[in-house]
């Protein structure tokens, strides 16, 4: 009969041991990794003539008004999950550069305050980043201006910056001096995130004497960053992808766990345990 017995403790932490190694594998498999975008980038020169009468002399006048932009189109992908949605980073250089800026970093927030003094902190998708629209794309334009940088020439390709608390959006530069001809790439990366809150400190001087929690994107996954597209400022004709991509290009899909083989990884155990149960029968006879 102990012998029995053990044969049945056994089977029991084989079979628990395999129910928890499945509820890993699943709670990992709900949150898909979205797939590397597929992305085109121009250069938008949508500049026009004001012509106008002046009210002094009569002259006539025309006023060339600059409106250039970077735009951005992202083939949208499936992805099917109520609880999480897609966003998008984007990250650029100069060509001939090595580093690059992230145009939309994900952000390491307070994510609540522990009441001791303390806070845990979290992962966020930033604030301005373009989520998946409901179309085949998404489209993401940056003006490009005169440069706003004292003793510098050239332009600036800015971005919204919706602002902290209280303070108003603008817009400020993440590539500035830019001379014409210039060649810039960019790379766009896939982020998964839900909605969340974060822990807003009212007293930064004095972190713990007060706050409040305010609606955030949690961070949850990303696709790595796309291949290299490659643009010339001043040139609308259509970009060339570079010849160096980069090392995280590979395709990152999440493989969902398969329901045939946790069946069959099941129906083995049991006849493991059957196994088992007969030999130990057959020992004590």
């Amino acid at each position: 009969m102990g012998s029995i017995c053990k044969g049945f403790s056994l089977i029991l932490i084989v079979i628990l041991a395999f129910l928890s190694l499945l509820s890993v594998e699943s709670a990992s498999a709900q949150i898909p990794k979205p797939s590397i975008p597929e992305f085109t980038v121009k250069f938008v020169n949508a500049s026009y003539s004001v012509t106008t009468t002046n009210p002094y002399t009569g002259a006539i006048e025309t006023q060339q008004i600059s409106n250039n932009s970077i735009e951005i189109t992202i083939n949208n992908q499936s992805f099917d999950n109520s609880n999480n949605q897609i966003y998008y980073n984007i990250r650029t250089k100069p060509h001939f550069a090595e580093n690059w800026t992230e145009v939309y970093p994900i952000q390491n927030r307070t994510s609540s305050y522990n009441g001791d003094g303390t806070f845990s902190y979290a992962q966020y998708i930033n604030d301005d980043s373009s989520s998946r629209s409901s179309s085949s794309y998404t489209t993401i334009a940056f003006p490009v201006v005169a440069t706003e940088y004292y003793s510098e020439s050239g332009f600036d390709i800015q971005r919204y910056y919706s602002g902290d608390e209280g303070q108003e959006g603008r817009y400020f530069a993440f590539l500035h001096g830019i001379p014409t001809n210039a060649k810039i790439d960019f790379q766009v990366e896939a982020l998964v995130g839900r909605n969340s809150t974060y822990w807003y400190i009212q007293h930064p001087l004095f972190p713990q004497f007060g706050g409040f929690y305010e609606p955030a994107i949690a961070y949850d996954s990303d696709s790595g960053w796309s291949k290299i597209q490659t643009i010339t400022i001043g040139e609308t004709s259509s970009p060339t992808p570079s010849s160096s991509p980069t090392p995280s290009q590979e395709p990152q899909q999440t493989e969902p766990f398969p329901t045939t083989l946790v069946i069959a990884s099941i129906l083995s155990v049991a006849v493991i345990g059957i196994g088992l149960l007969v030999y130990f029968k057959r020992r004590k006879h």
